[in-house]
């Protein structure tokens, strides 16, 4: 037989379950709080678009066809599957019963500043968490990573560019620094003159070759002589403990990487800049996933 699947829906496969289940048109109807004419018609509905009775009179109640026997599984797993659809699974961290896994986009300076306090909460949870890190290097790769689900959420310097299917909400400021050795340097680079005659050390994050630092000194008619460029801050501090070269990097690292170094303020106006944690809209009423990111807010705001 042709089935018309277009002229199904919802409401009359479930129809067609309560008929099956109650065994009367009847009680059908009352256990769906509408009348028995409703009922009825949309019964006709189901014959004219099945092309079977479904269900024929037997006494005062109906018994299902050979047909009906037969799709009623079906229909049973169709309409399971349907409410599945739009039911929202619940989280609880604190349900050893529940699970969750997350892919975080992000760099070492995250990994460093915000990770510790972040997993601290995690593994204080009953539930089985577990996270996954991959570096991101750019907004472009970021928003690409999220797009394909190579990850479900970064954190990273704050984007400006607009995209309709990444949200992301701004988590703290953050300001640079000059770090270095003060076994090796009489007074600190806190002169533009000192700091432009050290030899310094700079962090530049995949193929990016362009400082913002060199701009503002080129703009200012000066220069900085880099001896080394890294990929990662992590290995900074080893790289020019013991040396005279100098590193200017973010403020919150004097507390990890670069505790024991000298600091000092920077010669020059150097804006502060956001951080923000970002996400593909698909994931955004997800349960777990939401209170990830309340985690990750709570824990940076924390920081001060």
């Amino acid at each position: 037989m042709n089935v018309d699947e277009l002229g199904l829906d919802y409401r009359l496969l479930r129809l067609f379950l309560t008929i099956y289940d109650e065994g009367s048109v009847t009680a059908a109807a009352n256990r769906l709080g509408v009348g028995q004419p409703t009922v009825s018609h949309g019964l006709d509905r189901l014959r004219q678009i099945i092309g079977d009775p479904l269900f024929v009179r037997s006494g005062r109640s109906v018994s299902p066809t050979a047909h009906a026997d037969e799709i009623a599984p079906d229909i049973r797993n169709l309409l399971q599957g349907m409410r599945n659809l739009t039911r929202v699974v619940s989280f609880d961290p604190d349900d050893a019963g529940h699970s969750a896994q997350f892919v975080l986009g992000t760099n070492d300076y995250e990994v460093a500043v915000i990770l510790p306090a972040l997993m601290s909460r995690l593994q204080a949870c009953a539930a089985d968490i577990r996270l996954k890190v991959l570096p991101v290097t750019g907004e472009d790769q970021m928003v690409r990573r999220l797009r394909d689900g190579t990850i479900d959420h970064a954190i990273t310097i704050q984007a400006f560019g607009k995209h309709g299917d990444i949200a992301g909400q701004g988590l703290f400021r953050e300001r640079m620094r000059c770090f270095y050795d003060p076994a090796f340097h009489d007074s600190p680079p806190d002169t533009l003159d000192r700091y432009c005659q050290a030899s310094h050390a700079r962090v530049m994050i995949g193929a990016n070759d362009s400082s913002e630092i060199d701009d503002i000194l080129r703009a200012m008619g000066r220069t900085r002589r880099t001896v080394l460029q890294v990929p990662t801050f992590a290995s900074v501090a080893n790289l020019i403990r013991g040396t005279d070269i100098i590193a200017t990097l973010p403020s919150r690292l004097s507390d990890c990487m670069m505790q024991g170094f000298g600091q000092c303020d920077l010669p020059l106006e150097f804006p502060k800049y956001g951080f923000a944690q970002y996400w593909h809209v698909r994931n955004a009423a997800n349960a777990a996933h939401k209170w990830l990111r309340q985690e990750v807010f709570r824990v940076s705001r924390a920081m001060g």
